[in-house]
């Protein structure tokens, strides 16, 4: 791993919060880290002894149950902070962080944050920030997950993916098909592959969405929020 440049630019609440002599301080200790598409970058449970500043790429954030069954809570992309809670208390990873594209990120030690911290409760308070964001995020997750319909959970998924990944195009919001498949959709709503397909096909017969080799298109936003009753 090399050594960062101390003036290398990022959008995440920590580094937003601090000053120009502050920062460098911080990103003197950091290193950048690179993972290829599908590689587990941590696995829950396991110890949470550094924090990723993610530069590029999405990963994504997930449980799996004693039978097996993976639940996606979340996909993170540029500017947040991954391993905030373990490193923070120094207890273990609380899920799984796998690289669903290619990631890329600056990594710093658990004994470095904590040591930076210390003189810097304004930092402290942009990591809060970010944890806020996850505890709200696990609360839209939770209610998703909540609904007993299937096409609602699917609906759920498809708009929170496109508000987060979405690109805007002149028939709606385009959900990239080289971003997300409709594996990614199942595990994400909690149903089959072929669930999701069957669903995705009735409501591209409806005008809902739109279903081409660039993705999904949100056609039909106000249906498909009628579908996800939000």
């Amino acid at each position: 791993m090399e050594t960062i440049d101390a003036t290398v630019p990022s959008d995440s609440l920590l580094l937003s919060s601090l000053c120009d002599d502050d920062r460098r301080t911080l990103l003197s200790h950091a290193r950048r880290v690179s993972f290829q598409p599908g590689q587990m970058m941590f696995s829950r449970s396991d110890s949470g002894d550094t924090l990723l500043l993610i530069e590029d790429g999405r990963v994504e954030i997930s449980i799996t149950s004693l039978s097996g069954r993976k639940s996606v809570l979340n996909h993170m992309g540029p500017g947040e902070a991954l391993g905030e809670i373990a490193l923070l208390d120094g207890g273990l990873r609380s899920a799984d962080a796998t690289a669903a594209t290619g990631v890329t990120g600056l990594a710093l030690s658990r004994a470095d944050v904590m040591a930076f911290l210390r003189d810097r409760p304004h930092a402290l308070f942009a990591l809060v920030a970010e944890l806020c964001a996850k505890v709200r995020n696990a609360s839209d997750m939770f209610a998703t997950q909540a609904q007993t319909e299937a096409q609602s959970r699917l609906a759920r998924a498809l708009i929170r993916l496109a508000e987060r990944w979405g690109e805007d195009t002149p028939d709606g919001p385009l959900l990239p098909a080289e971003r997300f498949s409709q594996t990614d959709l199942g595990e994400f709503s909690g149903i089959s592959r072929e669930n999701v397909n069957r669903r995705l096909r009735t409501w591209a017969d409806e005008g809902i969405v739109g279903l081409g080799p660039k993705g999904i298109t949100l056609t039909d936003s106000a249906a498909l929020g009628e579908l996800a009753d939000l």
